[in-house]
């Protein structure tokens, strides 16, 4: 049937590849007053949601931000480990995304540490997951067009681990919390680096400082990086002023992540 005169044709509307930031606060003091949201990194890529360290209040941020998106979508999840202000919302997601265990669903990935007695996720919820993958130095995962990669344990108080994403012919690199050593530069070579970056100086904390954040950016040289899970004094400097400072000392655009912000993956590979 023809349509009729003046009836527009609806388009098919294409799946937006995007990086959303539920929260960019970390550390205990900025848990403890909430100044930005611990929610952590949910990627729409490919059509698959992952979700990947949903800190306190994760969930919240989750609704607020994505008011249209039903959690029981969501693929899988990530654990890089299991500090509070990275796990603390892992069983509310795991209850929700398989409709507490009635809806058999997702995968869920995390260090060996992160389950057991002391652990962070609840034996009981493993059951209602299609998979659990413990995440060891060399893991590599798939799903559909996405693969990750999980290049080496990271220098941490607890056991750790970050990413290199493989989609299309774009390369997305996650560095979670991490004492500096020169091994991240060369496994995390990426178009997109996403670096979680708590503190103003080096110190003795297992904790990325800005010195060491531009060692990694000089060395990795990405199209674009963005910092995120600020700490105190981070937030107190203005996380836009240390992203100014970065592109400065390295050369290459530095982001400061916000909460509740949509990065389209196009627009990052433009820079």
């Amino acid at each position: 049937m023809n349509p009729k005169p003046g009836h527009k044709k609806k388009k098919q509307t294409e799946t937006l590849d995007e990086i959303i930031f539920l929260g960019t606060g970390g550390a205990r003091y900025v848990i403890a007053k909430q100044l930005r949201a611990t929610g952590g990194i949910f990627f729409r890529l490919g059509g698959k949601n992952v979700l990947v360290d949903p800190g306190p209040e994760s969930y919240f941020r989750f609704l607020s931000y994505l008011p249209k998106f039903n959690a029981e979508k969501i693929d899988a999840i990530i654990l890089s480990h299991k500090h509070i202000d990275h796990s603390a919302d892992i069983n509310v997601y795991l209850d929700v995304m398989t409709k507490g265990g009635f809806n058999k669903n997702g995968i869920l990935l995390a260090p060996q540490d992160a389950f057991g007695e002391e652990g962070v996720v609840y034996k009981y919820l493993l059951s209602f997951l299609n998979e659990v993958i413990y995440i060891e130095e060399g893991l590599e995962f798939t799903l559909g067009d996405l693969k990750f990669v999980f290049p080496l344990r990271h220098k941490h108080r607890v056991e750790t681990y970050g990413f290199k994403l493989f989609y299309k012919d774009a390369t997305v690199s996650y560095i979670t919390d991490t004492k500096f050593f020169s091994e991240l530069i060369d496994v995390y070579q990426a178009d997109v680096l996403i670096v979680n970056l708590i503190k103003l100086e080096r110190s003795e904390i297992d904790h990325l400082s800005v010195p060491e954040c531009a060692e990694i950016i000089k060395g990795i040289k990405p199209r674009v990086a963005i910092i995120t899970h600020f700490g105190m004094t981070m937030l107190r400097a203005g996380p836009w002023n240390i992203a100014r400072r970065l592109k400065q000392m390295t050369g290459v655009t530095v982001l400061a992540a916000e909460d509740g912000k949509h990065y389209e993956l196009k627009k990052l590979l433009s820079y």
